[in-house]
């Protein structure tokens, strides 16, 4: 099957993934205004921090409701849920008119939040919605590999169009179109079928394999597998957010406690923390790097260097997503052992391609670079994430993946706040230069602590 079969074949999941298309374009089309104008408002000196905090506004909440919004959805309509997401951030964005007039950052960082707080819910609605709209294994497969695709081609296309429209149109053209494309995914997601869209919850005993009570919500106990069974359900309501924190870190030290158990998981735990800290950089940095190659390259022939340059960036990044997927399929074909090497030897390659990237003197030199990084960034991806999967029980799957999730996303805001301070102090190109050495050698760590691993 095809992705123009999947698509011709099933209209629900053409709507689900229109939606998609159309909400995430504005997204990127948005975010390239928003970090210039970030850039604008902060000033000579405090661009770095600037954007660090922004950045930390545009993960930590995601990070932060995921749970709650997981609860959410399997106790409600989850199209309802992505409509009102929609609408509600159809409004939010809008607040960036304001934040442009006044040229407010506290007001930049409060409707960014605003706004992905709100995405939370929208993405948690559209995953746990997708199994329902697809017919077996082969189209859901199939299903998430276009959504994996389609973000990374939103990247690239939404980014250049965000820079089109910010520099020959202006910046609240950009954020009325951002708001307008929420109400479009809205019309187009009411569109699914209601009776496809369920709502679940789980339905567990009240106590697990251990004779120990639940932490107080049936619908939480997850340490059972085998007294789970899934029942639609009318009750609504929903756990306290105590018990949610309560769950989340009881979720985290356990699998985190299965990771120690395994020493190729504790590897591949102890370099991703590695690849945080330096990503973190590259995150808070890539924009500051464009807005200012922007300014010597283009200068004096667009009115918005900056815009184009953070464009062009971006651009960049999701072009070397979507030519890196194919490759990644290409060449993580192969055993444990080659899955293993290749894996040490992309991670040491994305390091030392920031770290090149830091150097380049111009726009279009810093593009093709980052092409590169990106696309070998998804050889490492999918090498570490398949590794992680066939080493991982069943059973603690999730634990291990939301501590991974904890683990990347707590390090990588760290280092985003950190290096967005020492950008200003000592400039970006030599903290962007630290972030790749950081990353390659933990690529190097990588092989060392297999070669350990093979000893014992």
């Amino acid at each position: 099957m095809t992705y123009r079969q999947l698509l011709s074949g099933n209209a629900d999941f053409r709507r689900l993934w229109a939606g998609q298309v159309v909400s995430e374009i504005g997204d990127w089309l948005n975010n390239i205004a928003v970090l210039a104008l970030t850039i604008q408002a902060a000033g000579a000196g405090r661009e770095g921090l600037a954007i660090a905090i922004y950045a930390i506004a545009r993960h930590l909440p995601l990070f932060l409701f995921g749970p709650l919004a997981g609860v959410v959805v399997d106790r409600t309509d989850r199209r309802r849920v992505m409509i009102a997401a929609d609408v509600m951030r159809a409004i939010l964005a809008l607040g960036f008119l304001l934040a442009n007039t006044m040229s407010a950052l506290p007001v930049v960082y409060i409707v960014g939040a605003s706004l992905f707080a709100v995405s939370a819910f929208f993405n948690a609605a559209k995953r746990a919605t997708l199994p329902n709209l697809v017919r077996g294994a082969e189209e859901l497969l199939l299903a998430n590999s276009l959504s994996a695709s389609t973000t990374a081609a939103t990247i690239a296309v939404g980014s250049a169009l965000g820079g089109i429209a910010a520099t020959f149109l202006g910046r609240n053209f950009v954020f009325v179109l951002n708001a307008a494309t929420f109400l479009l995914s809205a019309i187009l997601i009411r569109r699914i079928g209601r009776e496809k869209v369920g709502s679940w919850q789980w339905a567990v005993s009240s106590k697990n394999r251990t004779g120990n009570e639940s932490l107080g919500t049936e619908s939480f106990e997850r340490a059972a597998p085998a007294n789970i069974e899934f029942k639609k359900t009318a009750n609504r309501k929903l756990p306290t957010a105590s018990f949610l924190l309560r769950r989340s870190l009881a979720d985290f030290r356990e699998g985190l406690g299965y990771v120690r158990r395994s020493q190729l998981l504790s590897a591949i735990f102890i370099v991703a923390a590695g690849w945080g800290l330096g990503n973190g950089a590259a995150r808070a940095l890539y924009s500051l790097f464009g807005a200012r190659l922007g300014e010597s390259t283009v200068a004096g022939l667009i009115s918005r260097p900056t815009d184009f340059g953070i464009s062009v960036l971006f651009v960049a990044m999701g072009l070397g997503g979507v030519l890196g997927a194919p490759l990644a399929r290409r060449f993580n074909a192969g055993s444990q052992e080659v899955l293993g090497a290749r894996m040490g030897r992309s991670l040491f390659f994305d390091g030392c391609g920031l770290a090149l990237f830091s150097l380049m003197p111009t726009l279009w030199g810093a593009a093709v670079v980052l092409i590169a990084r990106e696309m070998n960034f998804a050889i490492w991806w999918t090498a570490q994430q398949t590794i992680m999967m066939s080493r991982t029980d069943n059973r603690y799957a999730g634990r291990v993946f939301a501590s991974y999730e904890t683990l990347t996303t707590l390090t990588m805001v760290g280092s985003m706040l950190a290096s967005g301070a020492a950008a200003d102090k000592f400039g970006i190109k030599p903290v962007a230069a630290s972030g790749g050495i950081i990353i390659a050698l933990s690529g190097l760590l990588w092989f060392i602590l297999r070669r350990e691993k093979g000893k014992r």
